[in-house]
């Protein structure tokens, strides 16, 4: 049968046309609004932006259902009604240039337009002017379907329905990871109550039973510490640190850290840092004692802002953990970081969330938190080290004075470099006479201090290997047409002039590894040129123009003879002037030596082509383990393991197994730990020990929540709750027991990293602590065959079989390999 003929695209469909409006509409929406999370969060800054003093989130079945948000604020008057969700109609930016001082969350008026195409939506507003409210039922593209009086107080109502109905992929994905996507939600969430002052948001979640439950609640405080004890209590207050101003007040020029300590690795120099000193910067903020035992196990309490805008800055997220684990290397801060500067040094154009930011100077800013920082932690006892001193850097002074013998002129210093370098190139000579200049260690990583070291260093190299590079054997004369008398150095032609002045003097280039190759002298013969067109008039000016190729030589001395110099890159030398030819005699040993070169070079070939269609590549070698780990991964499944021929023991301590032409080897230690590590991971339950007086607990309102939809997996770890539902939220989870085993004491720090874990845990996940998977896997590996027992055959195939029922054969729960890939006997046999 033969095959379908594909017809060709006739020439209307490869016309280029216009994209529908609708289709534009839903394409550009669904990257403005991509998930539950953002969708929240652009309702809650419209209702911020609108005045309010009161925000609510309600949500049904964790948004599955239903988003509502009410606010307080001014309303809608009824002329902005078909304005409000048509795409970018907004009311906080008439141009562009508004764009550097814009004080809103919103600006670009797309969050309802878009909105309306992922989902149904309905708006209840009323404006301060009006003395009834209005309900608006829109359809997909944002247009008014139904317009009707209702009864409402000042403020406005956003409900959505069926979130991402519009597009099939995203909902399934939306309610399958409904649980992560409610976290994240919340996370965001939490940054607007924390950092908006005089507004009091209040979010609640009504679960499948039914039941309303508060997540979060804000008093509406002047403070933003405030705000934090709100969300995460008195106890978390208790422990953070303001963070200080980078630069004191009063003071319009400050000091800065001494630059080897904080600021190598963000290459600012001094001269920069005087461009724009630290004083721009203000922060508002506070951050966990460095002190052991105030900072937290995992770091997801940690917020940032920049001018009160909500972003993640992964660069200042980095700085900030880097200078708390200076002092406290085992826990992670709370953080609240306000940074205040000048809008206009700010772009928050950059994504649709608006999330990330372009700051001008960051570098800058960087070094300014960690000053901050630094300054904060000095005055918590036993975190200062005698080897963190802080030198100071006066920033109204340009650079230290240096010595007599370190001050010479850049300018002057280029210069002779450049022309140190295209004297070494033609003739392998510097002419030494000029001293070194003697280069001591650098006061301050400033750009003038590290070009002079690059060209001393250069220059030293230069007149220590100074006509070294030049052969001093004699070379035979060639002969040449044309009656020139000047000695020819002849550069690749694919090189021009201008690129080689460039290499040559450039100061900034990293030269410190700089190879020149060797210019060799050759015996050729050269005959008629390559071109009969091209006159010697026309040759002898190209010769002129590349000056830098041809030195002529004054010499009364010198013979008429000349020596053809080139360089090992210059193999094309008859394509630029001339065409050459050689005589070469060669005897049959080196025929055959040939030959033999020619044999080796097509069985290279042949192994890299078989290694290509091997499945197995990667050596048994420590650092190759992530590399062996994707191939096993990738290329053993389950099944196999059962299908797998048990050659024997090797070393009472090793399985060789066999499938297909693989050889593998097996740990039989490992291997026989890591599934009993994962059978006591799925059916052991702790005991527990019961308190004397129950002990109340204090979470956020989400990770309550996260405990409370997950009594079965606590009991299963040990953990027994009473769960009050008449207490104030954060309080309302009572510990009854907790569990025990010999040496090891569990408790609220456990519980903490469960609810984590349980964050994005797929549903029926039985999750453990660190400690606890810790414990289980000191038991497994104490029960398990222990390297130097002869095993039976048997015993043997109980084991590899056991690898394909666990879920991660690949590391015990210690991290030693199970299986390395050995041989292909297929590959052995093709070689021999």
């Amino acid at each position: 049968m033969e095959p379908e003929q594909i017809e060709c695209a006739d020439e209307s469909s490869k016309e280029i046309k216009a994209i529908g409006k609708d289709t534009v509409h839903r394409i550009c929406s669904g990257q403005v609004v991509l998930s539950l999370a953002i969708a929240v969060k652009e309702l809650v800054e419209n209702c911020i932006d609108a005045g309010a003093t009161l925000v609510e989130v309600k949500l049904k079945k964790q948004g599955l259902e239903s988003i509502e948000v009410v606010d307080n604020g001014a309303g809608v008057e009824e002329k902005n009604f078909q304005g409000l969700t048509a795409k970018h109609y907004t009311s906080k930016l008439r141009d562009f240039e508004d764009l550097r001082s814009v004080d809103t969350f919103g600006f670009r008026g797309e969050a309802l337009s878009s909105l309306c195409a992922l989902c149904d939506v309905s708006i209840t507003t009323r404006h301060t002017s009006a003395e009834i409210g209005t309900k608006l039922e829109l359809d997909h593209s944002g247009n008014i379907k139904i317009q009707t009086a209702c009864a409402r107080c000042i403020g406005t109502t956003v409900t959505l329905t069926n979130i991402f109905g519009t597009l099939p992929v995203r909902q399934r994905e939306l309610s399958k990871n409904i649980k992560a996507e409610f976290n994240k939600m919340c996370q965001i969430l939490r940054a607007y109550c924390l950092v908006t002052k005089g507004v009091r948001i209040i979010c609640t979640n009504q679960n499948s039973k039914g039941i309303w439950q508060t997540f979060l609640c804000t008093r509406g405080s002047q403070t933003a510490l405030a705000n934090i004890e709100d969300i995460y209590g008195a106890k978390e207050i208790q422990n953070l640190m303001e963070i200080k101003q980078p630069v004191e007040e009063g003071k319009e020029e400050g000091n800065i850290l001494d630059l080897q300590d904080l600021n190598t690795s963000l290459d600012i120099s001094t001269s920069n840092i005087e461009l724009s000193h630290l004083a721009k910067f203000k922060f508002e903020g506070w951050i966990s004692s460095c002190a052991h035992g105030s900072g937290h196990k995992l770091k997801d309490r940690q917020y940032f802002f920049v001018n009160s805008r909500p972003c993640e800055p992964k660069q200042i997220i980095k700085a900030v953990n880097e200078i708390y684990h200076r002092y406290n290397l085992r826990e992670y801060p709370f953080v609240y970081l306000n940074i205040l500067t000048s809008k206009s040094d700010v772009d928050v154009n950059l994504t649709p969330d608006k999330r990330q930011l372009l700051i001008n100077n960051e570098k800058l800013l960087i070094l300014a938190i960690k000053l901050a920082l630094t300054k904060t932690f000095q005055v918590v006892p036993s975190t200062f080290r005698p080897d963190q001193t802080i030198h100071s850097v006066d920033l109204n002074k340009t650079a230290e004075k240096e010595d007599d013998d370190e001050n010479f002129d850049l300018t002057s210093s280029q210069e002779k470099f450049k022309s140190m370098l295209s004297q070494w190139k033609a003739t392998g000579n510097t002419g030494g006479n000029e001293p070194i200049p003697k280069v001591t260690k650098r006061k301050q990583m400033d750009e003038i201090t590290v070009q002079k070291m690059k060209l001393a260093k250069i220059q030293q190299y230069l007149e220590r290997d100074a006509g070294s590079s030049v052969p001093s054997a004699k070379t035979s004369p060639c002969k040449v047409q044309q009656n020139e008398t000047s000695k020819l150095a002849i550069r690749s032609p694919e090189k021009s002039a201008t690129e080689e002045e460039a290499s040559s003097s450039s100061p900034s280039a990293d030269t410190d590894d700089y190879d020149q190759p060797p210019v060799k002298a050759v015996k050729m013969e050269i005959f008629e040129p390559i071109s009969t067109t091209r006159s010697e008039q026309e040759v002898q000016a190209i010769a002129e123009t590349h000056t830098s190729s041809v030195a002529a030589s004054d010499s009364d001395e010198e013979p008429p003879s000349q020596d053809l110099v080139y360089d090992d890159d210059s193999n094309d030398i008859g394509k630029t002037f001339f065409e050459e030819s050689e005589t070469i005699s060669i005897t049959p040993d080196e025929i055959e030596a040939l030959v033999i070169r020619e044999e080796k070079l097509a069985k290279s070939s042949r192994d890299k082509a078989n290694l290509a269609k091997l499945k197995f590549k990667a050596e048994i070698n420590p650092s190759k383990n992530k590399n062996a780990e994707e191939e096993l991964e990738g290329g053993i499944t389950k099944d196999m393991f059962a299908r797998m021929d048990i050659i024997g023991q090797y070393n009472l301590g090793f399985i060789i197994v066999k499938f297909d032409d693989d050889l593998f080897i097996v740990d039989q230690h490992a291997t026989d730990e890591m599934y009993n590590f994962e059978m006591l991971q799925r059916s052991t339950q702790l005991q527990s020990q019961k308190l004397a007086v129950p002990k109340t607990l204090e979470f956020t309102t989400v990770n309550e929540m996260i405990l409370m939809d997950n009594l079965e997996v606590f009991k299963a770890n040990g953990f027994e709750f009473e769960i009050d539902q008449e207490a104030p939220a954060t309080r309302r989870v009572k510990l009854l027991s907790k569990p025990f085993s010999k040496n090891w004491e569990f408790g609220k720090n456990d519980i903490d990293e469960l609810i984590f874990m349980l964050h994005d845990a797929p549903p029926n996940t039985m999750c453990r602590p660190s400690r606890i998977r810790s414990m289980f896997a000191s038991r497994a590996c104490r029960k398990s065959v222990m390297i130097g027992t002869a095993l039976k055959q048997t015993t043997m195939r109980q084991l590899i079989d056991h690898m394909g029922e666990v879920d991660k054969p690949w590391n015990c729960p210690h991290g030693r390999p199970t299986m390395r890939h050995l041989v292909n006997l297929a590959m052995l046999n093709d070689q021999t």
